[in-house]
């Protein structure tokens, strides 16, 4: 008899009543909202990036900081963003990511990400809606408007 480990996977939520959002999101300036009052991407001062899950009519599952990174760069791989989607049985997702110098154009990174996030989601099944780039002073930039999506 070979033994073999059984395993079960569930998403956990926290505290503080974070996942407790009622707000869809239907264009870049509802994603830019819920970034900066929920996430408070336009107070960090390091980079820290986030995805918001998001029902077939776009309404908020849940929110997640996916990676926290330093002055200028934050670590994302396809895998840490979707495994969180996947596990949300999403059926899309909007990116989102702070620039602390305020300058919300879209790095050569940023869009190198986006587009490997973007093909990524294609193959799961799992629709990338948006990036949202956040400054300061509510300041943003919408990929999917700059044509990077």
């Amino acid at each position: 008899m070979v033994n073999i480990q059984k395993f079960s996977l569930r998403v956990v939520k926290e505290n503080g009543g974070r996942y407790d959002i009622d707000k869809t999101i239907n264009n870049p300036i509802a994603a830019r909202n819920l970034f900066i009052e929920v996430a408070e991407l336009d107070k960090r001062t390091e980079e820290v990036f986030v995805m918001a899950t998001i029902d077939v009519r776009n309404k908020v599952t849940g929110l997640f900081e996916v990676s926290t990174g330093t002055l200028n760069s934050s670590l994302v791989t396809p895998r840490e963003v979707f495994k969180r989607a996947i596990l949300q049985n999403a059926a899309g997702i909007v990116l989102g990511h702070n620039h602390p110098s305020g300058n919300t154009d879209a790095s050569s990174d940023d869009i190198n990400i986006t587009k490997k996030l973007v093909k990524s989601g294609k193959i799961l099944g799992v629709n990338v809606v948006d990036h949202i780039i956040v400054g300061n002073e509510g300041n943003y930039s919408s990929m999917k408007e700059e044509n990077h999506i």
